[in-house]
């Protein structure tokens, strides 16, 4: 089975300023100097030093000395000059795109700290009863009660300035965007309900210096040095990009930071892509997050495989091809590493119907295969896991069932597991399992499953498994990763051949096969591990039988019996002993006038009595059944229905899962599954069909 799956690992995308919710904190920011977690390490600018990042954190913001990182909802500021970390004393953060400002509040009081002042500098402290939508370098984009957009900052020591923006039409403000330094895009409503204007605003002057008509759904924009660009929530797979200085916007089909040269850092950072057309690059092997850096160039949470994961300042040359630089290190190498495995070496179904073996990875989103093959007859199950991105975690579910609906056999198996392609390195890991059920009703391979027993025309004797029948020809509209493909056809087991010499033949037992030969010698194949072992014999004298039927426990002893009908219509018992070598105790009549049914089938208990049932259909195609007391001996006949003449065979199904015997019935016209309901009145449902015709040739005996 193929399955879908992205070929790197990603986490979704941070816009490109993180506008961490503003909550109740001091007015200073010392922080706390923290050891960093790995070898000391880098600068954004041109130096040679690798900084240290937490592999657990995501990348918040940076700025051209430092970056803001998050594990949970603690902050961290770590400077690219000597890598010094400092744990951050708050919870929430405003993070200035592109700068080493953040800002936190406490009521109307706002904290504005540049960093690269240093951690324990004083910061600039503003109060304003205005609504804070933004941070621009040093700048709180702010909106009044009238919806008024101002910009308000202070030097140290200084005086508070605001300055009201102008060219903004009145109390028409729906969303403030601050991103690239220096410049505020602001959205406000037109008369049009769905048209409105997009305006570009110069931090420094307050001045609106490019116009854009855009849709009222639009929600996301972002502004760089050279372009525009802005997102409709109604159709996320389209994106504007408009000069910065104004122009018709062109429609693009990516979207990502804009980052310096005219180029959008798309899937995460991995692809560099030119927002006026015309190329790609592809920078690393591996991306999940990315921030436009202090410069303007891309900084990827990433990696590659020579270099491992951490922070990567990426642009394009002038030659069009990628300039990659390492900032931060993680720690973390790209190869993947298998961290811990969990296989079960005894698997139970009868106790754990669902199985699971999982392996941990250093990667998220790791797609394997396991193939287990069972040791002594060779058969295979294929198992895939199923998409997990956000999960270190690779694991497979195993239901005893393989993708064709074949039980899997008891017994020694191995198995083998390999990853899909991580970065172009993969894993392999092997070893043995042993499956292990308690014997099943009517398993004669010994897989956990009930067969339905065909032997054709040539003498060929055949298992066709109720797994697969049960779910012939019917449409699998399960959508998810791991589900297995819709079955066109049975794939029976062969048994052998040659079984042509018996003329009736029955299976009143688990792994038990009797036939009559024509001599009217009765022998019994007991099956071991899947295979039948050579025959043995009951006794002569069965010529006086035309009709042998097995599979109930009609005197409550745990084993299945035998029932036979004489040529004169006399039904008799034969209790089975268990002992191989004398299968089956004396026979006990039941009573006479059985010559008026053309069929017999022994399916089991199916309505709910002490003992095992008998379903017996008469000329006319009537089906009657007749309940077990337990005894060997069975209570008046009830009525199911008529109808049934059309089938040729009548045979057990194996249990449902509600522990009931369902039917399988099999005609030239075609086949059926009929479910057991647990009821004296109703013991059937409806017939569901099977999409089997039931020919002589291939299907002469089934039992």
């Amino acid at each position: 089975m193929t399955r879908p799956r992205s070929s790197r690992l990603r986490l979704r995308a941070v816009a490109v300023v993180v506008a961490a919710t503003a909550c109740a904190g001091g007015v200073a920011l010392p922080g706390t100097a923290v050891a960093a977690p790995g070898a000391a390490v880098s600068a954004e600018a041109p130096a040679d030093v690798v900084v240290p990042f937490r592999a657990d954190a995501r990348l918040v913001s940076s700025g051209p000395t430092g970056f803001l990182s998050v594990v949970g909802d603690t902050h961290y500021w770590t400077r690219y000059a000597d890598g010094v970390e400092t744990l951050l004393p708050r919870k929430g953060y405003w993070a200035a795109a592109q700068s080493d400002v953040l800002v936190w509040n406490e009521g109307t009081r706002y904290s504005v700290h540049d960093m690269a002042r240093g951690v324990d500098a004083e910061p600039v402290v503003i109060d304003s009863a205005y609504e804070l939508r933004g941070v621009n370098g040093p700048t709180l984009v702010m909106r009044d009660a009238a919806n008024g957009i101002h910009l308000v900052d202070r030097v140290p020591g200084g005086d508070v300035l605001d300055r009201h923006v102008s060219g903004l039409p009145a109390d028409t403000v729906r969303r403030v965007y601050s991103t690239a330094p220096g410049a505020v895009a602001v959205q406000t409503a037109t008369v049009d309900p769905l048209k409105d204007r997009l305006s570009v605003v110069d931090v420094a002057t307050g001045a609106v210096t490019a116009t854009y008509d855009v849709h009222s759904r639009t929600d996301t924009v972002q502004v760089s040095a050279e372009h525009v660009a802005w997102r409709v929530d109604t159709d996320p797979d389209t994106t504007m990009v408009a000069g910065r200085n104004g122009g018709a916007p062109v429609r693009k089909s990516f979207w990502g930071p804009l980052v310096t040269g005219g180029w959008m850092a798309v899937s995460d950072g991995y692809e560099l892509r030119q927002v006026g057309g015309g190329g790609s690059v592809y920078p690393l092997d591996a991306a999940r997050q990315v921030v436009v850096g202090g410069d303007g160039a891309a900084l990827v949470y990433g990696g590659t495989i020579a270099d491992g994961r951490g922070l990567f300042r990426v642009s394009v040359g002038a030659d069009g091809k990628a300039v990659v630089k390492k900032v931060a290190d993680s720690g973390e190498r790209l190869q993947l590493i298998v961290k811990s495995e969990s296989v079960p070496t005894l698997v139970d179904f009868d106790r754990e119907p669902r199985q699971e073996m999982s392996w941990e990875f250093n990667h998220q989103d790791v797609g394997l295969t396991v193939e287990l093959t069972h040791t002594a007859t060779g058969r295979r199950t294929t198992l895939n896991s199923w998409w997990a991105p956000d999960d270190f975690e690779g694991h497979v579910a195993w239901d005893g069932l393989s993708e064709k609906y074949f039980g899997t056999p008891n017994g020694a198996h191995t198995w083998k597991m390999t990853t899909e392609s991580v970065f172009g390195t993969s894993v392999t890991r092997t070893g043995a399992l042993t499956v292990v059920r308690t014997p099943k009703a009517r398993d004669v391979t010994d897989n956990g499953v009930a067969d339905v027993l065909v032997r054709d025309a040539a003498g060929k004797l055949s298992a066709y498994e109720v797994s697969q029948l049960r779910v012939l020809g019917r449409y699998n509209d399960c959508i998810e990763e791991g589900c297995r493909p819709t079955l066109g056809a049975t794939t029976p087991t062969t048994l052998g051949t040659g079984w042509n010499t018996y003329t009736l033949m029955a299976s009143p037992a688990d792994r038990t096969l009797v036939g009559r030969d024509r001599d009217g010698v009765l022998w019994q194949h007991r099956s071991e591990r899947g295979k039948l072992l050579p025959r043995t014999k009951v006794g002569g004298g069965w010529q006086v039988y035309n009709k042998i039927v097995g599979g109930s426990d009609l005197n409550g002893d745990g084993r299945g019996d035998l029932l036979a009908t004489d040529t004169s219509g006399v039904l008799w018992f034969y209790a089975s002993t268990g002992d191989a070598r004398a299968p089956f105790k004396a026979r006990k009549k039941i009573g006479g006038g059985w010559q008026t049914y053309n069929l017999l089938t022994a399916p089991g208990n199916v309505a709910g009595a002490t003992g095992g049932d008998l379903l017996a259909r008469d000329r006319d195609g009537v089906l009657w059944m007749y309940l077990g007391k337990g005894d060997g001996t069975f209570t008046a006949r009830r009525k199911i229905g008529g109808g049934w003449q059309k089938y040729t065979h009548i045979v057990p199904a194996g249990l449902n899962g509600g522990g009931v015997t369902d039917l399988f019935a099999i005609g030239p016209s075609g086949s059926a599954m009929y479910y057991g309901r647990d009821s004296t009145d109703t013991p059937f449902g409806d017939a569901f069909k099977v999409p089997v015709n039931g020919d002589s040739t291939t299907y002469k005996s089934v039992f």
